[in-house]
């Protein structure tokens, strides 16, 4: 089994580019992190009572599992712009889930509430992985990256006039 190659050196990158290249984008980290805090909220009997699990499970069932397959097929920021990506990701929803339901009502396992989060789980995961993967290959400057720190000041600017 071969693992994914390091990214080439092209011409002119310096070794501390190449490093920086494998770094793990914030985005997919966060999905992944999310992905894999819901499993106990859903699993584990103390904490599948309380109101987290709904907060973690509703972007696991809703938006993870596309967001990863769309960071997958579209690694450039050239690609498509943030409201096609949230259009994409819509779209995408409404025949993704349902189709890894159907899948799995064919196996032994049926749909129910764990084989559902086991199968959007390694889903979702393994796909921000890929992600990672092809994302690295892409040029450092046309790599699509989310700031978080762009996109909380411009969150945080909606509401100054609500605040004043």
């Amino acid at each position: 089994m071969k693992l994914a190659a390091l990214p080439k050196k092209r011409k002119g990158m310096k070794r501390q580019d190449t490093i920086n290249s494998l770094k793990f984008p914030q985005d997919l980290t966060l999905v992944i992190l999310l992905t894999l805090l819901c499993i106990p909220f859903v699993l584990i009997p103390p904490l599948n009572e309380s109101p987290v699990r709904i907060l973690f499970g509703l972007p696991l069932v809703l938006f993870l599992p596309c967001y990863s397959l769309i960071a997958l097929l579209f690694p450039r920021k050239g690609d498509l712009d943030a409201i096609e990506r949230i259009a994409l990701n819509f779209g995408l929803r409404i025949a993704v889930v349902p189709l890894l339901g159907l899948a799995l009502n064919y196996t032994p396992f049926w749909i129910r509430l764990s084989p559902i989060l086991i199968v959007l789980s390694v889903f979702t995961v393994s796909l921000a992985i890929c992600a990672h993967i092809r994302r690295s290959m892409v040029p450092e400057g046309d790599r699509f990256v989310v700031d978080f720190g762009k996109l909380l000041k411009a969150m945080t600017g909606l509401f100054k006039p609500l605040i004043s």
